[in-house]
Formats: C-alpha cells, structure tokens, sequence
C-alpha cells in the first residue's frame, strides 16, 4: 500500500493564518506568526482560555483569552445576566475556579437562578404546578461540586474585593454583574471606563479573562431598536474591552404573540465593526439563554 503525504503549501498556511485571526480578533500578522512559531517539546501550558458554552456565540467570540474583558451589554431585561451566569456554570463545570462578583441582587436570589438554569426548572410556580424535586435535588448536587465563589454588594469597589478573593483562593475566571456598580460607595463618582480598566488590569495580573455586565441606554421614541456600542451608559468601557456582546431582545417589552422569546447577540469589536450575529432562546423563568431547538 503506497501512503500519499501532502505538503502544506504557504496558501494553506495564510488561509489558516486568517482563519485564526478572525476567530481570535487578533491582526493577521500575530495569527501567521504563531503558525510558523515552532511548537515546544516540553510539557503542554496549561488552557486559561474560557468560552460561553454556546457554540455559535463560541464561534464568533473565539475563546475568551487571558487578560481580555469582554462585555455584556443589554438594556434592562434584554438577559445579560442570565449570560453571565450561564457561562459561570459552563466554566465550573470545567473544573475552573470561578469568581462571580454579583452586585445586582444577595446570594438568595442568585443561587436560586443558578439552580433554576442547571435544572431547568421554574422554581417560582405555585404549589400546584411545583417544580420537580428530584431533578431540582440532583441540580442541586451538581452545583455543590463546581468552583464557583460568589460576591454580593458590601459598598466596596468589587474589583479590589475579586483582587482578595482571587489572592484567597485563586482564580480562573473573573465575572463581574456590573460594570455601573463596580465601584461601589466611593465618596466621589467613578472616571468614565475606570471599573473596566480596573478589571483589564486585574485579569492581565492574574493572567485570567474577565466577562462583565454593561448596560445600554434606551433611546427616547425608537421603541426597541438594534443596539449599538455608543449606547452604553458608560463610554469609556468601549476603551477597555476586547469583545462587546450586545444583547437585543424585542420580547423585553411585552411577549410578542406568536412568537418565542429570542435575543439576537450582536458580536462587536469596539470600533463598532461587527463579527457577526447568532439568535439564541431566553427562558427567563429558568434564568437561562440557550441554543433555540432546530426545526
């Protein structure tokens, strides 16, 4: 039997080149140079990329690099913190310690949303429609065994508090619910994209990515239109991340009849350029978005 080798030739080289370089957001140049870049003999570095879980917002983000924030942005209702935490769940049951800094509700609240999503079910129905307790125990069990510490508010600056935390007991992914509340009670009001570039820099230090919440302005007499970058509440965090999500769920605002409750993610570099677009399901009553079932 006669074996055919095929040489690689530089097309596919610069093919693969650009190929990395879209799914990393990194130039062209850096994605051909890690090609050739000899690989080592010794022992594989450890992976401390992370990734959301959904494959198709996967496939336009690339994995979440280390010392890189990416943003969640939505306006109220639109599922970024259902986002959030369903990439806390993916990324625990990695074995990966995560640190979820959670500044909008207490630890009641979030851990009853985190068991609801692994469940996947409604742990709000009454008596007579009660949710499966069986199946909510063995949840239960499964989020007992995943790293996750969590921070609620306390009015300090939530970054400095992920800094201790991560000192304490380490760290593989910093999450932050959000960026408007970092800062805590501090006596004077916060320079524009300060909580964002405090994170970058922690996540560079500890050498971890960081995925955080933002919030996006309505604009007055559209209705609900498709987000853009400038309507973050905060300008300034468009001079730290490396990715933005831009959430944009028509449903926030009422159920559409007929109609499932989708959110279009919108992946966007900071300059405004767009990666692409996915549409996933929001189940709000799980606290969940997940991949729509095919049909």
């Amino acid at each position: 039997m006669t074996t055919v080798i095929r040489r690689r030739t530089s097309s596919d080289l610069t093919a693969r080149a650009r190929q990395l370089a879209s799914r990393a957001g990194i130039p062209y140049s850096a994605a051909l140079a890690a090609l050739r870049t000899p690989r080592s003999t010794g022992p594989a570095a450890p992976d401390r990329s992370a990734a959301t879980g959904l494959p198709a917002l996967d496939r336009l983000l690339g994995l979440l690099a280390p010392g890189t924030l990416t943003v969640l942005a939505g306006r109220t209702m639109a599922g970024t913190t259902a986002l959030l935490l369903g990439i806390a769940r993916h990324h625990g049951h990695r074995g990966r310690p995560v640190i979820l800094a959670q500044l909008q509700t207490n630890v009641h609240a979030t851990m009853r949303s985190l068991l609801a999503a692994e469940a996947g079910q409604d742990l709000d129905r009454t008596a007579e429609h009660a949710p499966d307790r069986q199946i909510v125990a063995e949840a239960a069990a499964r989020l007992r065994g995943i790293p996750i510490r969590l921070l609620t508010p306390d009015g300090s600056n939530a970054v400095s508090r992920l800094r201790a935390e991560a000192a304490a007991g380490g760290a593989g992914l910093l999450l932050l619910d959000s960026l408007r509340l970092a800062a805590g009670l501090e006596s004077s009001p916060p320079v524009p994209g300060q909580s964002a570039a405090e994170l970058v820099a922690l996540a560079r230090e500890l050498d971890v990515p960081a995925v955080a919440t933002a919030h996006l302005r309505p604009r007055p007499g559209d209705g609900d239109s498709r987000p853009r970058p400038d309507d973050l509440d905060d300008p300034g965090v468009l001079e730290h991340a490396h990715r933005l999500v831009l959430l944009h769920r028509p449903a926030r605002l009422g159920p559409v009849p007929g109609q499932r409750d989708l959110v279009t993610l919108h992946v966007t570099r900071p300059d405004g350029t767009e990666a692409g677009t996915t549409t996933m399901l929001f189940e709000p009553e799980y606290h969940r978005i997940v991949a729509p079932p095919r049909t």
